[in-house]
């Protein structure tokens, strides 16, 4: 009995291959593309541009009219398809000011991680993103980059490995050990960590995480965590642990980790302090109430959970700034400037 003979595999190129992966928005982009050039492109003109099936350029011509509204027509002298009408409302080449303003500040953000696998993979879905934009504004980067910028700090590279191990760690929810340096402590002690998130404040990166000998939670600053090592064992996410909502309970970046304890501060500013309050926002929670008519006296209001930073934060200002309330950060403002004071 003779087998039936096995049919051939059919040999797939790499550029059938990407073709066959690329999303349906790109290849609207480039079906718009080829209509806007005058071309008259028909769907075996596309389809053999794009490598995938005429089928499917039917479908995304069907969807472009259709869905978007948009006013494609087929000549059928040309043999092609052309807009017969303005298509300046072409939504998905639509942006805004504000939204340019905020991809300008993602796509400057990016600097910090600079250098990691992380930054790679945000760096290409950045750049579909925006892609699909260009056409309709009128600019180049390197334009707005020299009217529009963002102060930030540099990471060193050390401190960026640290930053893609960490947050690989964190995704793959897998238990980490590293050795971590107190501020006060000239040693490292090893740590062993479910890693849970990660925060920028100030211009450094803090690791928050549940720290599996102390049964609480930890932040960690990640200039002083080194020999990171992700284990194979897994941890399942708390689901209510919120990590913004985490930071902000913190004035600045410290916690007090398990500790409900909130302060409501209450402080009066005075001069610049007070203009300054009136056009920042230091603290999620914050209000500000003036004072006096012309707004030169201002009491702001917020609620921490550790007065430390706070601290630092009303010494900042010198005579400009009178801690109110809680007493125990009057007290504690009193006592730093007889610190200082002392010989």
């Amino acid at each position: 009995m003779r087998r039936k003979s096995k049919k051939a595999k059919k040999h797939v190129t790499v550029g059938e291959r990407t073709a066959q992966t690329r999303r349906p928005l790109y290849r609207i982009y480039e079906i718009h593309s080829e209509i806007l050039s005058g071309s008259y492109p028909n769907c075996n003109d596309l389809a053999k541009k794009l490598q995938v099936e005429r089928k499917t350029i039917q479908r995304d011509i069907s969807f472009m009219r259709d869905e978007l509204g948009l006013p494609l027509v087929y000549e059928n002298t040309l043999h092609g398809y052309f807009y017969d009408s303005d298509i300046s409302g072409f939504p998905i080449f639509q942006t805004t000011t504000d939204e340019l303003a905020g991809l300008f500040l993602a796509r400057n953000a990016l600097e910090s991680v600079r250098g990691t696998a992380l930054a790679t993979v945000l760096q290409d879905a950045f750049a579909k993103l925006t892609r699909g934009m260009m056409d309709k504004i009128q600019f180049s980067w390197s334009d707005l980059d020299e009217a529009f910028s963002r102060k930030t700090l540099e990471q060193k590279p050390r401190d960026i490995k640290r930053l893609g191990e960490i947050t690989q760690s964190i995704l793959n929810q897998q238990v980490t050990t590293f050795y971590y340096r107190k501020m006060t402590s000239d040693d490292a002690e090893l740590r062993k960590v479910h890693p849970l998130h990660l925060g920028e404040v100030d211009g450094g990166w803090y690791l928050i995480a549940f720290d599996a000998d102390r049964q609480a939670l930890r932040t960690f600053a990640l200039p002083r965590i080194s020999r990171i090592k992700a284990l194979s064992t897994k941890f399942n996410r708390p689901l209510d642990f919120d990590g913004r909502a985490y930071l902000n309970r913190s004035f600045g970046i410290w916690n007090v980790a398990g500790d409900d304890a909130r302060h409501e501060v209450r402080v009066e500013l005075r001069g610049y302090a007070a203009a300054m309050a009136q056009e920042r926002r230091w603290h999620p929670t914050q209000e500000t109430k003036l004072l006096n008519a012309k707004g030169t006296r201002v009491e702001v209001c917020f609620e921490v959970g550790r007065l430390e930073e706070v601290l630092r934060w009303v010494l900042s200002f010198g005579s400009c700034a009178k801690a109110l309330a809680p007493k125990e950060l009057a007290d504690m403002v009193k006592q730093e400037i007889r610190a200082m004071q002392a010989e």
